[in-house]
């Protein structure tokens, strides 16, 4: 055990190569000088530069240029150059063919928006304070990404995230490009109006059942519109009004919205009712389906032919009073509630999650997945339509109100294709919804989506070079046979980018079902379906990384998704490698059979390949560590979803069993190759960061941490395993914390030696 505080922040090789790799590594520095240059080179981000003995520090331009690049946010101008490696290292005629996964990892980084200096590469050195512009020595009072001028010397950090929000407050929400979101303010009569609507559901929803007071209900819908919905954004806030909206869509809102005020025992009230006044909607509204939904309420009891004949009296006597409705409303009903039921903690809500996937799969497929524009034209036809449609002598509001519509409806297909994939993979399950059942085109830019008026938005539609591409056509750009990054024009939006790897992630779930032999759950994909698999990665992120409103900073001002895509990424290239999924059972709700799977789940080989899942999964830990874990924990509502933990999760167990296997393979004497020796050493950085700060509930000594590779692997789980446990928005997230600590006690125990 080596306390913290007795290591120098830069480690020397001779110091590493005494703790875990004695065999054949002398003969690479031969003096003190040679040792430092070789820490200096490695992933941790330090600032010294092999050939910095040999060429002079860059122009002070160019340090300015990096600098200032990033405007009010603090990061770089993704159209400055930067190199990927210092032009040093080409004219020194070093071999630098082993080096391709760190160019890859470095082109996301970059490309993306993050400082030149944070990069898993080489660098320059770094410029006097005195070379800096005196205003960009404090951060700005609005920024951000603050500008930090001194890093922790010797770790992989810089300044690319933002400060994280206060510990008793959700994440700020940027400020809008045009103005901010209208208040979701609910009055006296509106709440009277919904009340009137609910007493037409009397006799399905539970006698005890109140609907909230006004300001409960203005406080859920706040909460929803400014956490969920930034992760799945198919309302339109501009537009929407709580009287235009069906009953059982404002209770699901205010379910998810309950939860996110950490109201639980609301929420599931909320959830329960707004369930039951979909499913009584449905068997009144059969005919505007088709035969798969009717079906499956069959099936499931929901409906018969007299109940659903006396219901479908009813409503045609009640129509007056039940409210608004269109078919698309239940559509995205269903999502929020099957969104609440899969996170849920109580371990009844995984029969209704499933239940709820299997209606909403059947409803889309009798609503349809492909593009509108045959409704469109069959609504301008028809002259006793009140529905605005976009026909050339429609008002501009008119135009916008119908655009608003058909974008709206576009979304929630495509976000609802896109959770039901996320629940395939936290519970192991068949894609129920296929990528070749989706018609539609991806979504439009972010700034036509949130303009406010129609004038704005003839504004940013006119920025728009064309039409966005169909779903379908840019996955087969992606997944061509093409050693280049595949051209998609236009460049998908963020979401639409989210769309697209889910679609990638999902081929590399079928694709493994496909391949597996009988009773093997660990054999390995096809090399050529794996190179298939990783290009359209690569061409997947040069896109994404050419999109205008990408970033890594997880408070964007154009939302959190383009946050969420790189932790998906991560989650894509470690499902490659290692497929964990019939090895989590998270549908048990249970830590110890949780951690039990884990532990039978196949080892990671050290090989090539498996760098780029080794990199993401290094790059995930260094997100919560670089933001502080409890604080990030305690406000994430904003930019961290539950899917940043179920890649979180995958990339833990990667990480964990990779450096595990360190120990094994060095010890038989098989070295260090260069690439696992960064990833080694940026790996103990991190750990290093972390342990310095975070309060970790135990009885051995926090400052102290074994720094060998297994050391680090049990690390890894522990601080992945406390970041969870500290989650206060959803008590899933929690359970995922408490079973990697018990994964982490079971590898511990094994570790133990035997008694003879």
């Amino acid at each position: 055990m080596i306390p913290l505080d007795d290591r120098p922040a830069h480690r020397s090789s001779d110091t590493r190569d005494a703790l875990y790799d004695e065999r054949g590594r002398q003969n690479r520095v031969d003096s003190d000088a040679d040792a430092a240059v070789a820490a200096a080179a490695s992933l941790s981000g330090m600032s010294m530069n092999p050939w910095v003995h040999q060429h002079r520090p860059p122009p002070t331009d160019v340090y300015h240029a990096t600098v200032n690049g990033g405007g009010e946010h603090g990061i770089i101008d993704p159209a400055f150059p930067q190199p990927l490696l210092p032009q040093e290292i080409y004219d020194s005629g070093q071999d630098i063919t082993g080096f391709d996964h760190f160019r890859e990892f470095a082109n996301f980084l970059d490309g993306v928006g993050l400082p030149a200096e944070w990069s898993p590469y080489f660098h320059g050195p770094e410029p006097p304070n005195d070379l800096v512009d005196p205003d960009l020595q404090e951060p700005r009072a609005q920024t951000a990404t603050p500008i930090a001028r001194n890093g922790r010397p010797g770790t992989p950090f810089s300044c690319w995230l933002p400060s994280a929000p206060e510990e008793s407050r959700i994440a700020e929400i940027p400020r809008s490009v045009d103005q901010e979101p209208p208040p979701f303010r609910v009055t006296e009569d509106q709440r009277s109006r919904l009340a009137f609507y609910l007493s037409s559901f009397r006799d399905v929803v539970d006698v005890d059942f109140q609907l909230p007071s006004r300001h409960a209900l203005t406080r859920y819908l706040t909460s929803y519109f400014q956490g969920f919905h930034l992760h799945m954004p198919f309302i339109h806030p501009q537009t929407w009004r709580i009287l235009d909206t069906p009953l059982e869509l404002i209770l699901a809102v205010a379910t998810v919205g309950a939860q996110y005020s950490f109201e639980h025992r609301v929420s599931e009230k909320l959830f329960q009712a707004g369930k039951a006044i979909l499913l009584r909607r449905l068997t009144c509204e059969t005919a505007k389906f088709g035969p798969k939904t009717t079906t499956f309420l069959n099936l499931h009891n929901l409906s018969t032919a007299g109940k659903a004949q006396n219901e479908r009296d009813l409503g045609e006597r009640a129509d007056r009073v039940w409210g608004p409705w269109e078919p698309m409303d239940t559509i995205r009903a269903l999502i929020i509630l099957m969104a609440y039921a899969t996170w849920e903690r109580k371990e009844k809500f995984i029969a209704e999650a499933f239940s709820l996937q299997s209606l909403l799969v059947q409803a889309l497929r009798d609503i349809g997945l492909e593009e509108e524009e045959r409704r469109q034209e069959d609504a301008a036809n028809n002259t006793n339509s009140s529905e605005p449609t976009m026909s050339s002598s429609s008002s501009p509001k008119d135009a916008w109100l119908a655009w608003i519509r058909q974008e709206s409806v576009r979304r929630s297909k495509l976000i609802a294709f896109t959770f039901l994939h996320t629940h395939s993979v936290a519970y192991n399950v068949y894609p129920v919804l296929r990528s070749n059942e989706i018609h539609l085109r991806l979504p439009c830019p972010t700034g036509e989506w949130k303009a406010p008026t129609a004038a704005q938005w003839q504004l940013a539609r006119r920025e728009s070079r064309k039409e966005q591409l169909n779903f379908q056509d840019a996955l087969s750009l992606l997944l061509r046979h093409s050693d280049r990054a595949a051209p998609l024009d236009p460049i998908p939006t963020p979401l639409g980018n989210y769309v697209l790897l889910h679609g990638l992630l999902q081929r590399i779930h079928i694709v493994r079902d496909l391949s597996l032999p009988i009773m093997d759950q660990s054999a390995s994909l096809p090399a050529e379906e794996v190179n298939k698999l990783e290009r359209g990665l690569r061409s997947w992120t040069s896109g994404w990384q050419q999109a205008p409103e990408s970033s890594l900073d997880p408070n964007n001002e154009n939302g959190p998704i383009p946050f969420t895509s790189s932790s998906l990424l991560g989650l894509a290239y470690v499902r490659i490698y290692l497929n964990l999924g019939p090895y989590r059972m998270l549908e048990t709700r249970d830590p110890v059979r949780i951690a039990r799977a884990l532990s039978r789940s196949p080892n990671v080989e050290r090989s090539d390949g498996v760098i780029s899942a080794l990199l993401y999964a290094a790059h995930a830990l260094s997100v919560p560590v670089r933001l502080g874990v409890d604080r990030v924990a305690r406000s994430q509502a904003f930019f961290w979803s539950v899917r940043h933990s179920l890649s979180g999760l995958e990339c833990a167990v990667l990480l964990s069993k990779w450096l595990h296997s360190l120990k094994d393979s060095v010890d038989n004497s098989r070295p260090l190759s260069d690439s696992e020796d960064r990833i080694l050493h940026w790996v103990r950085c991190i750990v290093e960061e972390a342990w310095a700060v975070v309060d970790f509930d135990e009885v051995e000594p926090a400052a102290t941490i074994r720094s060998d590779p297994a050391g680090l692997g049990a690390a890894v789980l522990k601080i992945w395993a406390h970041f969870f446990r500290s989650n206060t928005q959803w008590r899933f997230i929690n359970i995922i914390g408490l079973s990697l600590e018990k994964y982490r006690e079971i590898l511990l125990r094994d570790a133990e030696p035997r008694p003879n």
